[in-house]
């Protein structure tokens, strides 16, 4: 038996890197940062705080661009209201977790009761009083995105997706076969 601490015993060996395997890992990395990036609930919030603002994305300019120059914007605090709500559905631990249709279905019965009862309550200080095509304008800007995320995380599709895509790229780059894989995630944090 060896008898030394099991501090001192030299560290495995690391298989050479070549630059194509660097390479390889480095474009797998960017392609799951934009993944990530792409179906952040944080960017999720930002376009639904231009959508109810009356905005579009216009692709080809990349830019938020105003529906109806003239239109007046949705008060401040409605804006400010909903997407805090809206932050408290709509985030990382609701997209990447484990959801039945029932869990689903209540969390958007409470989500329909909480936007309807706000915007009836709210309408004359959000400047929509009887607006009623404004008001169903942003409860339903607001209900769908609500709805489309939650139907991500129906029976853990998304997180099933996404940690499947992850484990193809390990095991198709020997690098990353090789790594501490704890180091690797460190990236996402």
């Amino acid at each position: 038996m060896d008898n030394q601490p099991y501090y001192q015993n030299p560290m495995p060996t690391q298989v050479p890197v070549s630059q194509d395997e660097l390479y390889a890992t480095l474009i797998q990395e960017e392609r799951v940062k934009n993944i990530i990036a792409q179906i952040s609930p944080q960017n999720f919030l930002t376009d639904i705080r231009w959508m109810i603002k009356g905005y579009y994305k216009d692709e080809r300019k990349n830019k938020w661009e105003k529906i109806d120059p003239d239109a007046v914007e949705p008060h401040p605090l409605l804006i400010s209201r909903f997407t805090a709500y809206l932050g408290s559905v709509v985030n990382q631990n609701t997209t990447l977790s484990n959801m039945s249709e029932n869990q689903i279905n209540k969390i958007m019965a409470q989500t329909i009761e909480y936007i309807t009862d706000d915007l009836d309550a709210h309408a004359e200080e959000y400047g929509i009083g009887s607006d009623y095509t404004e008001r169903t304008r942003i409860g339903d800007i607001m209900l769908n995105s609500v709805f489309m995320v939650l139907n991500r995380a129906l029976n853990g599709m998304e997180a099933k997706r996404m940690w499947g895509s992850l484990s193809m790229a390990e095991q198709s780059n020997p690098f990353m076969q090789h790594q501490n894989k704890e180091s690797w995630w460190k990236f996402w944090k």
